[in-house]
């Protein structure tokens, strides 16, 4: 009698180095990987041939081109920093244009130093002769004043800095009124700024210094003159 065939059922056993094949291409992808992040992470073209070196007998040698340089950093770097006036000079000179086009530029031939722009270390500084601004003992701007203050709002009215308005007076007087009427004053050409020049409150600071940090003696009238004054201090950085 003819034996039945039975079903047979052939399995193939896999070859047992066939994980070298998923493995190689892991650790290929792993390298790809890590020259990646080194790259990112160094421009040191010395150390990556030394770190990858080993592997030039089985991928062959790895070429690294001359690095360049990364010329797009500081024009970042002057994108985000506030763009100041170049000098004093410079910030001088567009202040006179401005008052000249509102028919105030015979400002520099009144009194002792009536404007004068300065380079200090928190920035640069225009200096304003109270008698051109106040009449004596008064936080009341004068008429005269107002061209002369829309001449510099036009001029630092652009500036990403912040802008500090600052009060100062000779050493006459009571202390107490002193420290008074220089903040007042201060608080005045704020005011000026941004309600008539339109400009935006978030940009100052007000302070008033009495007659603590005169710039000439007080023992003359042309010193006390120079000391009553009010500056507008364009900072190099914010608080």
């Amino acid at each position: 009698m003819e034996k039945q065939e039975k079903n047979v059922i052939y399995v193939k056993v896999p070859d047992r180095n066939a994980w070298m094949v998923t493995f190689s291409d892991m650790v290929t992808l792993l390298i790809t990987f890590f020259v990646l992040l080194i790259s990112m992470t160094s421009l040191d073209d010395k150390a990556l041939k030394e770190l990858f070196g080993f592997f030039n007998e089985v991928m062959g040698p790895i070429e690294f081109p001359q690095t360049q340089e990364m010329s797009g950093v500081p024009l970042i770097i002057d994108i985000v920093t506030p763009k100041l006036f170049f000098d004093a000079m410079t910030l001088n000179k567009s202040l006179l244009d401005s008052l000249d086009s509102r028919g105030v530029g015979g400002l520099t031939g009144r009194g002792p130093q009536p404007m004068e722009v300065r380079e200090i270390n928190r920035g640069m500084a225009i200096l304003l002769n109270s008698e051109i601004l106040f009449d004596v003992g008064s936080s009341q701007l004068k008429r005269e004043a107002e061209p002369v203050l829309m001449g510099i709002a036009e001029v630092i009215r652009n500036s990403a800095s912040l802008i500090s308005v600052e009060g100062h007076t000779d050493n006459r007087g009571s202390s107490e009124m002193n420290w008074r009427l220089s903040l007042s004053r201060a608080i005045r050409i704020l005011d000026y700024f941004v309600y008539t020049a339109g400009m935006s409150p978030t940009n100052f600071c007000v302070a008033g210094y009495g007659p603590t940090r005169p710039v000439a003696s007080n023992t003359t009238d042309e010193g006390r003159s120079q000391n009553r004054r009010v500056e507008i201090i364009i900072l190099k950085d914010r608080f």
